[in-house]
């Protein structure tokens, strides 16, 4: 009977821990969002962290020029991505696509995506969807888009 109780009461305190460290977590996304909606640097950097919660692994913002069209270069099952980070009080357009391909080209990535904190267009949205569906070394388009501290 005992054994049970302390059994119990470990699992307890396991999803006590793993509450509240969650919650630690998503208290600090909030807040470098807060900050990042402000500064396109501390967007960069939002978004650095917002992939890394969301399973993306060796997550780097790139240097701010000459970094080739990628802000950020990330991997996710062994593939490389680059993102184009844009913070945004428009849609983000489907020039963005040329950066994408130059960048995954250059860092040798054949996964893209882009994240903004509003909105992408509908001629953006047309030509990822292509560029996923041609059959080039493009293989996958990441978009997370909307970002806003109540999501968090």
């Amino acid at each position: 009977m005992i054994y049970v109780v302390l059994i119990l009461l470990s699992i307890s305190l396991v999803l006590i821990w793993f509450f509240l460290r969650r919650r630690k977590r998503n208290e600090r996304l909030r807040s470098l969002l807060k900050t990042g909606l402000k500064n396109p640097y501390r967007f960069e950097e939002f978004a650095r962290e917002y992939l890394r919660e969301h399973g993306f692994k060796k997550v780097r913002v790139t240097r701010k020029s000459k970094d080739f069209g990628a802000d950020i270069v990330a991997k996710k099952r062994g593939r490389t991505v680059v993102f184009q980070v844009k913070l945004r009080s428009s849609a983000v357009e489907k020039s963005v696509v040329k950066e994408l391909v130059a960048a995954a080209y250059i860092y040798g990535a054949v996964e893209v995506g882009v994240f903004t904190n509003g909105e992408i267009s509908q001629s953006l949205e047309k030509e990822l969807e292509l560029l996923e569906s041609a059959g080039g070394f493009i293989k996958k388009v990441h978009v997370v888009k909307n970002i806003t501290p109540e999501e968090l």
